[in-house]
């Protein structure tokens, strides 16, 4: 599939391509072409010599053959890109590398605070995660339908919904009398002063506090039973507040917080919603079904829920940053190429360059754009507002990158490039 993407790309360029410039000509025979290629067959190699006595197509496949430059060689922009000071910290990220028109009188990084130091273009391009860079003229971007979105800051979120029920649990129930009765036994021994007897009902009051927390009540719910010594006749009998319980997969986890903001209902009672807050989730996945068990305590206005009853359950989660901010830098899900190993973006960088690198994303999320919902990444490392991700035809770009001489010969392109994977142990 992907050869046959790469071969419409190229069918693209060769369109665009057909009416060559005197400065296109001047260039295929220069001193700096080492030889040309086949971009779907590389063991073709044609000197310039026949190049430029007619030989311009594969002899395989008839395709236009591409050029391959030698070490060193650049273009103008290129040269003028070679010429711009790079600084940074020495440690890895976009955003610990800057060009030194951005950073008059800076002498510190501002992300980490470590001191800057000059690098060279390549030590730039490796820290910022530079796989591959590109060039392609204005018609063949065109003609590709390639699109770019700006990298911006968005509120995301994710929709979970699973069934859940309403509880019945009598074995947590004796579980909380069983607690309130270990604490009454240490109350009153400990009127007396016979330190191994003290020592005994501490543990018994410990016993029963680890059994509530593998039972799933979280810390402030067994110091809130602590304090009222009443056990909740609501996980046995329908009560104005009643828990419901619920069960995510293992991939989901980061989306549930306790005090998330729950919606429940139930085909019994059609129309009606019944809302709360996750109260606590259980500490141990299940093996078999790699999920994890959480409640919810929701309001129960004229007892209509009851216990053992069938609910669906609406989990709205907000993604949260680092440092718990609500708005995050994102970008759409078809910017990213995932290799499986390593995630890819493409980034315009003008003049007609693209530039392929590396980033770290989140979990796919939800954003709201001009009244409809879209796909997102949050963006972890790799990107600054404001850059230009490719969301249409990065592929083709990639495919291009495959073809474009010292580039490709450095890098190989963002997919094409062989992957480090970890050895698989065999028995």
């Amino acid at each position: 599939m992907k050869n046959i993407l790469i071969i419409v790309f190229i069918s693209i360029l060769m369109l665009a391509g057909c009416n060559q410039s005197k400065t296109d000509e001047i260039r295929t025979t220069g001193d700096d072409i080492r030889y040309y290629t086949c971009g779907m067959h590389p063991s073709v190699k044609v000197s310039v010599e026949e190049y430029n006595k007619g030989n311009k197509s594969c002899p395989i496949c008839n395709m236009n053959l591409t050029p391959v430059y030698k070490e060193g060689h650049a273009t103008s922009d290129e040269r003028r890109a070679t010429n711009d000071e790079y600084y940074g910290c020495g440690m890895e990220g976009v955003e610990h590398v800057f060009l030194i028109k951005e950073i008059p009188g800076m002498k510190f990084c501002p992300i980490c605070g470590m001191p800057l130091k000059k690098l060279s273009k390549d030590e730039s391009d490796k820290l910022k995660g530079v796989v591959s860079t590109v060039k392609i003229k204005g018609n063949e971007i065109r003609l590709a339908g390639v699109q770019a979105e700006s990298v911006k800051k968005l509120h995301l979120y994710k929709e979970i919904r699973t069934v859940g029920r309403v509880a019945y649990d009598p074995g947590l129930a004796i579980s909380q009398e069983e607690f309130i009765a270990a604490l009454e036994v240490f109350d009153k021994i400990q009127q007396g002063n016979i330190e191994e007897i003290n020592e005994r009902a501490l543990n018994l009051v410990e016993s029963s506090k680890r059994k509530l927390r593998l039972l799933g009540l979280s810390e402030d719910q067994i110091a809130g039973l602590e304090e009222k010594r009443e056990v909740q006749t609501s996980l046995i009998l329908p009560e104005e507040k009643m828990w419901i319980y619920g069960d995510v997969y293992e991939y989901e986890l980061g989306w549930v917080k306790v005090d998330g903001e729950v919606k429940v209902t139930t085909s019994s009672l059609p129309g009606e919603e019944f809302h709360g807050v996750i109260s606590s989730i259980n500490p141990v996945l299940d093996p078999k079904t790699r999920s994890l068990r959480f409640r919810v305590e929701v309001d129960n206005p004229d007892l209509k829920l009851k216990p053992e009853m069938y609910v669906d359950v609406i989990i709205m989660s907000m993604y949260m940053g680092p440092e718990g901010e609500r708005e995050v830098l994102a970008i759409p899900k078809n910017a990213v190429l995932d290799t499986g190993v390593r995630k890819i973006v493409w980034i315009n960088q003008g003049n007609d360059t693209y530039e392929g690198r590396i980033i770290k994303i989140g979990p796919e999320a939800t954003s709201v754009i001009d009244g409809a919902e879209s796909k997102f990444y949050p963006v972890l490392s790799g990107l600054k507002e404001g850059e230009m991700v490719v969301t249409k035809a990065n592929f083709l770009i990639d495919s291009q990158s495959q073809l474009s001489g010292v580039a490709a010969a450095a890098y190989g392109g963002a997919l094409g490039a062989e992957e480090k994977k970890a050895p698989v142990h065999q028995h």
